[in-house]
């Protein structure tokens, strides 16, 4: 786990959000706040970074990975608070 940021009420976590959540326990996290990148928008330069898969089905799986494990580490009571938009895509 990196923890980016930790006052004893708040843990900030940093890294690969899949990784991360992988080190946490289930539903031991009350509040998930996300803005994913989206789909073909933005190259950060970042070696398997989301948002530049080959195709819109292949960020969409991978979307799901994120959610699915995000939900394991949500506890019964959590929120997730998701920030998605759309963009126009030009090649």
């Amino acid at each position: 786990m990196s923890v980016y940021f930790d006052d004893g009420t708040v843990r900030l976590l940093l890294g690969d959000a899949i990784e991360q959540m992988r080190t946490l326990s289930d539903g031991s996290v009350n509040c998930i706040v996300t803005s994913p990148p989206y789909y073909g928008l933005r190259d950060y330069g970042t070696q398997g970074q989301y948002g530049l898969e080959a195709s819109p089905a292949e960020y969409v799986e991978r979307m799901r990975q994120v959610f699915s494990e995000a939900r394991r580490v949500l506890a019964d009571d959590g929120t997730l608070w998701l920030n998605l938009g759309a963009s126009l895509h030009r090649d």
